[in-house]
């Protein structure tokens, strides 16, 4: 894979754009981890969406869905779920 260097600003509130053509390539949609080593390197890593890694695991309704935060509902139903088979398992 081919490594590009950007110079990025720093706004005012500590704030940087990441370029949209990287946005576009990674596929990065809302969330990014922010790693600091112990050299002091700032590593940004693109989050996988839940969206995408659960996809087809829940029955939805999606047309209800819109407008809301998807990776938060599936975190929470999946949640649920892991909490209910661990009740089934254990009783």
């Amino acid at each position: 894979m081919l490594s590009y260097e950007y110079i990025l600003r720093v706004d005012e509130k500590g704030r940087i754009m990441i370029p949209k053509e990287v946005r576009d390539k990674l596929k990065i949609f809302n969330s990014v981890r922010l790693i600091v080593n112990e050299s002091g390197e700032i590593i940004i890593k693109k989050m996988e969406r839940n969206i995408e890694k659960y996809a087809g695991y829940f029955r939805v309704d999606w047309s209800k869905l819109a407008g809301m935060d998807i990776d938060k509902i599936l975190d929470e139903a999946l949640k649920e779920r892991s909490e209910k088979w661990l009740r089934d398992i254990l009783t």
